[in-house]
């Protein structure tokens, strides 16, 4: 008999298992878990795959799938028809990826903040009341995210041609990385092959030209670090927790650049800014066990 957690991401699936003393027995890893992005067939397959891959699911006591995009209601039927199929019959919960990532952070109330391509900010107080804020997309929001901070540097870059903007090198360095002049800008941000993650690659270069202390990639920085505040303080206001111990987490914030420092500096006016102690799948194998607890 064994327990299992999920974390399923838009590039990877990643899957723990553990026996039922609660001890790892192996994990793997898996092509993208993202229904809205690969279709419902390339869905199940990846199902099969990873069902298949754990043994006999008749075998599987406790399961916990955590991931993004689960307000699609075909998620939660597909996953439950596919487990039926395998031969399950124990005990499984899904839920958002920012859950098994508080989960993985730490133990007990606190706050999770995730910046990668997008943002989110997932919390839990003493009562085991949760709440999250952001998250909503790049189109309207993430705020503090990598997108945010390439389409910050794109907009610099334009209002540099303009004179808006002086005294940065950031137009030089869209220009270098796009391997043209100016004018390449604009067709390349509205080609309709450019999605928000090739618009976050440019996050880039305002973390490169921080550490030479360009004055407009720092107040690209700075401006979007107090998009994160304000997820955090969000969660704290609907939660009543103030202050807390806030992880973070994601693409951005894991990373030893400048932005990172910049964050920590200004969510330690909201809390106690912490490494978080284990990653987002340990999280769902944990999840999964505490079912029964």
């Amino acid at each position: 008999m064994f327990i299992a957690g999920i974390d399923g991401g838009g590039t990877h699936t990643r899957i723990e298992l553990r026996d039922m003393a609660n001890c790892l027995i192996r994990r793997g890893e898996f092509g993208p878990f993202n229904l809205n992005s690969i279709g419902v067939d390339a869905f199940r397959r990846l199902l099969h795959e990873v069902f298949d891959w754990c043994g006999s699911m008749e075998c599987c006591e406790r399961l916990c799938i955590g991931a993004a995009g689960i307000s699609n209601p075909r998620v939660r039927s597909i996953l439950a028809e596919e487990l039926e199929r395998s031969g399950f019959r124990g005990k499984w919960i899904l839920c958002g990826d920012q859950e098994i990532a508080l989960r993985g952070a730490m133990d007990g109330a606190g706050a999770v903040v995730i910046s990668g391509t997008g943002s989110i900010c997932f919390g839990k107080n003493e009562a085991g009341e949760t709440s999250r804020s952001g998250g909503f997309g790049h189109l309207i929001d993430d705020g503090g995210s990598g997108y945010a901070i390439g389409r910050d540097v794109l907009a610099s870059a334009v209002r540099t041609i303009d004179g808006r903007v002086k005294d940065s090198e950031i137009l030089q360095a869209v220009c270098t990385y796009l391997g043209g002049k100016p004018e390449a800008i604009v067709p390349f941000v509205y080609h309709p092959e450019t999605d928000k993650s090739a618009i976050a690659r440019f996050s880039h270069i305002a973390l490169d030209l921080a550490q030479r202390d360009d004055p407009e990639a720092l107040r690209i920085l700075n401006t979007e670090a107090k998009e994160l505040s304000e997820l955090v303080c969000a969660v704290q206001d609907r939660l009543e927790m103030h202050p807390c111990r806030i992880a973070l987490l994601g693409g951005l914030l894991e990373a030893n650049n400048p932005y990172r420092g910049i964050v920590s500096r200004e969510l330690s006016k909201l809390g106690t800014v912490i490494a978080p102690a284990h990653n987002a799948l340990w999280g769902a194998a944990q999840m999964a066990w505490e079912l029964e607890h």
